[in-house]
């Protein structure tokens, strides 16, 4: 029998430090299907956060939520689906009237404050020890108070105050009042959060100008990305005939809803005196009613729900993005550019890309919309050359795998 060795105390120590350090993370939302920009930023920079970190998530889960989280769970991260109740007009009303009480938002904060999530997070972290909190979203925010001495990372997605104001703005009376308060009040979430996180992670440089003006010195630019292997084998720029203007958006978020009303209304008809059988298709997730009448105006297609947008990435001539309130990065932008597809854009379409006008795309007005497109189609060698160099943008500067290490980075930050 071989002598039993004695117990090597540098050898436990060698093993302990290579335990990767263990995050816990919280999304108000499970980022599944791949078929909205949220969605998109939070499922990759989770992936990659899971190849470097011992990853746990909690997530809210329904029915039909399966093939999701078996998804990402394939990418190691160990996944915590809560069950939670279907929402009713009496458990929002609640949840609005304890914001209320507390001077805090409904939308975008307290909305996601799930009791059954709120219950999974105090058992885990009664029963294990993670090394930090990262937080998707400013609405996990909202659970806080369960983990008060923890370093926390803070993906802030939008600068949301700013967002809602904007929407605020697009309306009048009671409702205009309203979403002023939530932009005033989430305005105080976002002072309260660049105060108390450890890090923070911004989707552009002037966000990440903005939360460091609020006081935070630890604010790193992880910008929104793309799967640019997925599109690379599509064709630069685009001889589609008859002429097809793409869309792009999920269609429940009103600046989406808008910009497509507006194309239908506004631009397509114009289009269409010069390009009689021009096309103009919609394609977002969960339009509503006034969407999805669009399909009535003449040269107007509305796709709602789509599996997969490479198709009509594809099929399109350019695509078309008329916002004219909204944040962060447009991941339909930096997706047409890696798809190789021409862009007109707004000039806030196309805020927090570092793109040029006439050099990756073109940037015009609302009103100055259908004559870029008429620009664009009419000259397909200037179009051609906009997309080569948008595609070279995004390889360069946009692919998921670098924004996924900035985010690596972002956490090893806090544990150092």
């Amino acid at each position: 029998m071989a002598p039993i060795r004695p117990f090597s105390f540098k050898l436990f120590s060698s093993l302990t430090l290579m335990k990767k350090p263990k995050i816990l993370a919280i999304t108000s939302e499970l980022p599944w299907p791949l078929n909205t920009g949220g969605h998109l930023r939070t499922c990759f920079l989770l992936k990659a956060i899971a190849g470097q970190f011992d990853l746990t998530l909690v997530v809210p889960i329904g029915g039909g939520d399966e093939e999701g989280v078996q998804a990402l769970s394939g990418f190691g991260i160990k996944m915590e689906g809560v069950e939670v109740s279907p929402r009713s007009p009496l458990g929002e009303a609640k949840r609005a009237l304890l914001a209320a009480v507390r001077s805090e938002p409904y939308v975008m904060f307290h909305r996601h404050n799930r009791k059954e999530v709120r219950g999974r997070l105090a058992q885990l972290l009664r029963s294990e020890h993670f090394d930090a909190v990262y937080i998707d979203h400013l609405d996990p925010y909202v659970f806080r108070d369960l983990f008060p001495a923890h370093p926390i990372i803070v993906d802030v997605h939008n600068v949301y105050s700013l967002l809602a104001e904007r929407v605020a703005r697009e309306h009048s009376g009671p409702r205009q009042w309203y979403l002023l308060r939530e932009a005033r009040l989430l305005a105080g979430i976002e002072r309260k959060i660049a105060a108390d996180a450890t890090a923070l992670t911004a989707v552009s440089q002037e966000e990440q100008e903005d939360f460091s003006r609020l006081g935070n010195d630890n604010v790193h630019l992880v910008a929104n990305g793309v799967d640019c292997s997925h599109y690379f084998t599509l064709p630069v720029g685009r001889t589609v005939q008859p002429p097809v203007l793409l869309y792009i958006g999920a269609l429940s978020w009103q600046p989406n809803a808008q910009a497509a009303k507006f194309l239908a209304h506004h631009v397509i008809g114009k289009v269409r005196e010069k390009y009689p059988d021009a096309l103009l298709r919609v394609v977002g997730r969960s339009p509503d009613r006034s969407v999805m009448e669009l399909a009535q105006i003449p040269g107007v297609e509305v796709h709602a729900d789509v599996p997969d947008i490479g198709v009509y990435l594809e099929q399109a001539s350019l695509l078309t993005v008329a916002l004219d309130s909204g944040g962060g990065t447009r991941l339909k932008i930096l997706e047409a550019f890696a798809a190789g597809l021409p862009v007109v854009s707004t000039a806030t379409g196309c805020e927090g890309i570092d793109c040029e006008h006439e050099r990756h795309l073109l940037i015009a007005s609302r009103d100055e919309f259908p004559a870029a497109i008429d620009r664009m189609l009419s000259a397909p060698q200037q179009a051609q050359a906009m997309a080569e160099n948008g595609r070279r943008l995004v390889e360069q500067k946009y692919d998921w795998g670098a924004q996924g290490s900035r985010a690596c980075k972002a956490i090893e930050s806090v544990l150092t």
